[in-house]
C-alpha cells in the first residue's frame, strides 16, 4: 500500500475508533471504555452524535476528506473554496436526509451561513473556534510535495476557509 493511501485508511480507522467516544468527558469516555480505547465499539444508545451507530462506523471528519480529497484530484492539488462550500452544503442535506446527528460542526456550519448571506468567501470562516478543517485536511497534506512548505500552507490556507 503506498503511503497516500496509508495516511487515508489511517484517518478512517482512528476515526471509527474515536466514533463512540467523540464530543463525550473524558470522565465518562474512561468509564464506559477504561482508560484506553481498545477496539471498535458501537456508539451507544444514549450518544449525542452516534447513538446506535454499529462499530467501526466512519464520523463526518473521514466523510468530509474524502470529500475534500475528490476536490484535491478534480483542482489538480488546488481546492476551490465555493466549490467546496456547494459540496459541503449538499452533503449535511444528505447526512440530515439520513437521519444523522452527525453534520457540520459550528463553525463550518457559520461560515456557509455568512456566504449564504453574501459574505465574502475570504471572511466567511475567518472567526472558526472549532477544528473541522483540521479533522478534513489530510487529503491536502498528501497532495503537496514534502519539501515545499509555502505551497503546503496555501493549499491548506484555502482548503481552510470554511
Amino acid at each position: 500500500m503506498n503511503r497516500a493511501a496509508a495516511a487515508l485508511w489511517g484517518l478512517a480507522v482512528g476515526d471509527a475508533l474515536g466514533m463512540p467516544t467523540q464530543s463525550l468527558p473524558r470522565a465518562l469516555i474512561v468509564e464506559r471504555y477504561g482508560p484506553l480505547v481498545d477496539g471498535f465499539h458501537p456508539g451507544s444508545l444514549d450518544h449525542p452524535l452516534a447513538a446506535g451507530l454499529p462499530a467501526g462506523t466512519v464520523t463526518d471528519d473521514t466523510e468530509q476528506a474524502v470529500l475534500l480529497g475528490r476536490l484535491v484530484v478534480e483542482g489538480g492539488g488546488r481546492v476551490d473554496a465555493a466549490e467546496l462550500a456547494r459540496r459541503l452544503v449538499a452533503w449535511e442535506d444528505r447526512m440530515r436526509a439520513r437521519g444523522s446527528l452527525d453534520l457540520l460542526g459550528p463553525s463550518t456550519r457559520r461560515a456557509l451561513a455568512a456566504l449564504a448571506e453574501g459574505v465574502p468567501l475570504e471572511e466567511a470562516g475567518r472567526d472558526g473556534t472549532t477544528n473541522g478543517a483540521a479533522m478534513r485536511i489530510a487529503p491536502v497534506g498528501l497532495s503537496v510535495a514534502s519539501d515545499d512548505l509555502d505551497a503546503l500552507v496555501d493549499r491548506v490556507v484555502e482548503a481552510s476557509a470554511l
